[in-house]
């Protein structure tokens, strides 16, 4: 019997594929990187290689590969994909090029929006070049190396204008060390926030589903 009879025959590897081309040729993915990358695993194991995968639903070797670098991340690490508090197949390709006393403490600094992928990208090459030490102290000084960028938005302040109230009002939402700094002139409220204060920001509004630029009328029309 030919190859391509078997394959043919393989209901479950049918069901594999579908779901892998369903999960990589949408932005919106019906499930966990971490089961995609298992899923690539057990076509792998049917196909005889990630070549074979990525030629039967039309998916570059390089984009397979990926995807399995998942499966390179020590449990803890392939948990919050799981759970998918971390859900970037970059975020998950930088993770598995460090050394797996690394991954967690990274990978949970990047959970917590702490630190960005592009900072996680400047661990993995500082621990190339030969940077020892602890991973706090090296996370720490990747990110403190970036430049400093500040995001600055305006709004109407409703009902009461005391600033000390409107700045408990953000910082149920904002770190209070994110909030650089907070204006009030008469209606007008000017807010100054850190790179990881706008991150706070983003994921608030997705949590509501509104858009960023209306996240912080929504704020303030909740503590009206």
């Amino acid at each position: 019997m030919k190859e391509s009879d078997n394959i043919s025959d393989d209901p479950q590897l049918d069901a594999t594929l579908a779901l892998l081309i369903v999960s990589t040729h949408s932005k919106k993915r019906p499930t966990s990187l971490m089961k995609i990358a298992q899923e690539f695993e057990v076509a792998k194991q049917r196909l005889g290689s990630y070549k074979k995968v990525g030629d039967r639903i039309g998916l570059s070797i390089t984009m397979v590969r990926q995807f399995a670098s998942l499966l390179k991340l020590v449990p803890s690490v392939q948990e919050l994909f799981v759970e998918r508090k971390l859900d970037s197949i970059d975020a998950a390709v930088h993770l598995s090029l460090l050394p797996a006393k690394d991954q967690l403490p990274v990978a949970e600094a990047l959970a917590a929006s702490e630190i960005d992928t592009a900072d996680v990208r400047g661990i993995v090459q500082l621990r190339r070049a030969g940077a020892v030490g602890d991973i706090g102290a090296l996370t720490r000084k990747v990110s403190d190396s970036k430049t400093k960028q500040e995001y600055v938005a305006q709004f109407v302040v409703r009902g009461s204008q005391d600033p000390e109230r409107v700045r408990q009002l953000f910082a149920k939402y904002i770190g209070k060390e994110d909030i650089i700094r907070l204006h009030l002139d008469g209606a007008l409220g000017t807010l100054v926030l850190s790179p990881r204060g706008k991150r706070s920001l983003t994921h608030l509004a997705r949590s509501k589903k509104v858009p960023l630029r209306k996240i912080i009328p929504t704020i303030m029309q909740e503590g009206a």
